[in-house]
């Protein structure tokens, strides 16, 4: 149960479950990594930069874009922002005073970061928000997987002793210092037994062996049908955090049989890991690229597919279900054949970030307005008669902004109402706030890119979490690029030109336009 002192402790604790769950939308989702992985990032890409693979203008913008963060976070001391500061104030050069300067700080912070954000909480130096974002974001950088963080912190809200923020941030510290990473033992399947050239390896297992190991670790053998079996070895925090890693290595061993012999792998579609209480589902880990304008649009089978638009479609598709290398490469592919400037392929990012940003306002009103008519029937009448989404969602913008809009049942819907309360209260910073953290992202994903085709590295500190922050963002870009080619008949960098346009004029003045900010004529 948690005893929180105002509603902003219980505001932040919702935000940090909601950060923490892989179902949420894409406008409710973790947009960016960690302060301490993005120091960590920093260091190797200035080893990077040395190699030729990162430009001095790539790194210079991450340093620009760590100071910024570092000196509005409450859980850095005055003393470390001040050092930081003077490690980036030239771009950091590889085994430079520096460049190591940055790796120091970020171990030191790491080592009690939760407990600190717990100090913060204390002194009331803290919004939900950043809180939310920033707990979330460290814990998963660190390895843990949202499935197991998010039962930690249920289980204690649900306990019966009472806990407070504080109390629950050194919860989560101690959890961190508990479980480091550790070797996992997972059950890879096949149901029908992959081509060797020289035979089954001995390490792989063979029918009556699969069934004694299966039972030998508490698993149910009733339905499993695999003629052959391997054990992978994979480094995680947690067995949920397991079953990832496992899953990343089936799809690399998949991708490699397909350019190999041509014919793809039969895998059962479970994998099993020693300690955990059930299988796990192989294909669980979807990475919540979505495209609807192509099934609303009934386009998911048309003839007179436009070759730019649908191109790229097929790229971003890597992006759900590839492995990690490939996923970025076809990603980043997708976006930059659609949105980059000939002279500039990092464009690409800012541009997407700026469709993604004016998409914010209606997703987020959407959503709310079906909650709020579900609540308040009779406040909101007018939403329940309206023709449209758009007249949705101007009704219910105007009575947030009007202050008419009782409060919701749910904190995460009454959380909502606050955000949407400050955007429409001051569009326009807030809109182009919202772009650069949605546009750090996507340059991450460049800077991925790069180190993944030049560098050939395939172990970045930042490639999963990479992943994990833009896939939603990406699959909600392309999404407007699709509406606007077959709904509006608008070249991509068109609609980039109304996205910048609609931020532009964004004001207090004509608040409502937030609705409809790619629409703009």
């Amino acid at each position: 149960m948690l005893q929180f002192v105002n509603q902003r402790e219980n505001i932040a604790v919702v935000r940090l479950l909601e950060f923490l769950s892989p179902s949420r939308p894409w406008h409710r989702s973790l947009w960016g990594i960690g302060v301490i992985l993005a120091m960590e990032e920093l260091f190797e890409a200035c080893v990077a930069m040395r190699q030729g693979h990162l430009s001095d203008g790539a790194v210079r913008r991450m340093a620009s874009s760590l100071q910024r963060r570092v000196g509005a976070h409450p859980a850095f001391t005055d003393q470390e922002k001040a050092f930081l500061r003077e490690q980036v104030q030239q771009v950091p050069r590889a085994e430079g005073a520096s460049h190591f300067g940055i790796r120091d700080l970020s171990r030191r912070v790491a080592a009690d970061y939760l407990a600190r954000w717990g100090q913060c909480v204390t002194a009331n130096r803290f919004t939900p928000e950043h809180f939310g974002r920033s707990v979330a974001a460290h814990l998963l950088d660190a390895g843990f997987s949202g499935a197991y963080l998010h039962n930690f912190v249920k289980s204690r809200l649900k306990a019966a002793a009472p806990i407070t923020l504080p109390q629950l941030c050194d919860e989560l510290q101690n959890e961190v210092n508990a479980n480091p990473r550790r070797e996992f033992e997972v059950l890879l399947a096949f149901v029908t037994i992959p081509k060797f050239p020289n035979g089954l390896p001995q390490s792989w297992l063979q029918g009556p062996a699969i069934t004694a190991w299966l039972k030998e670790n508490g698993f149910d053998i009733a339905g499993v049908r695999a003629q052959a079996a391997l054990i992978l070895k994979v480094q995680a925090r947690d067995v949920f955090g397991a079953a990832q890693a496992a899953r990343s290595e089936s799809d690399r061993y998949a991708a490699r049989s397909l350019i190999a012999m041509a014919e793809p792998l039969n895998r059962v579609p479970w994998l099993w890991v020693k300690g955990a209480i059930a299988p796990a589902s192989l294909k669980e880990d979807a990475r919540g690229v979505g495209v609807k304008e192509l099934f609303r649009e009934d386009r998911v089978f048309s003839p007179d597919a436009s070759h730019s638009v649908d191109a790229a479609l097929e790229l971003l598709a890597h992006l759900e279900g590839s492995s990690p290398p490939a996923a970025i490469a076809g990603g980043w592919g997708a976006i930059e054949g659609l949105l980059a400037d000939p002279s500039d392929r990092a464009s690409a990012a800012d541009n997407l970030a700026t469709l993604v940003t004016c998409s914010f306002p209606r997703a987020e009103l959407t959503a709310l307005s079906y909650k709020a008519q579900g609540a308040h029937p009779q406040v909101c009448s007018d939403i329940v008669n309206a023709e449209t989404n758009r007249d949705r969602c101007r009704i219910l913008a105007q009575l947030i902004i009007d202050g008419a809009l009782p409060r919701m049942p749910s904190v995460t819907d009454e959380a909502a109402v606050d955000r949407l309360r400050k955007l429409l209260g001051n569009p326009g910073p807030e809109l182009k706030t919202i772009r650069d953290a949605i546009g750090e992202s996507f340059h991450r994903l460049y800077r991925q890119r790069n180190l993944i085709l030049h560098g050939g590295r395939l172990d970045s500190v930042a490639l999963e979490a990479s992943l994990r922050t833009v896939a939603k963002l990406a699959g909600a870009g392309m999404d407007r690029i699709t509406h606007g080619h077959y709904v509006q008949n608008l070249k991509p960098m068109e609609l980039v030109a109304k996205a910048n346009l609609g931020i532009a004029l964004a004001s207090r003045e004509n608040v409502l336009d937030c609705v409809d900010l790619l629409e703009i004529n």
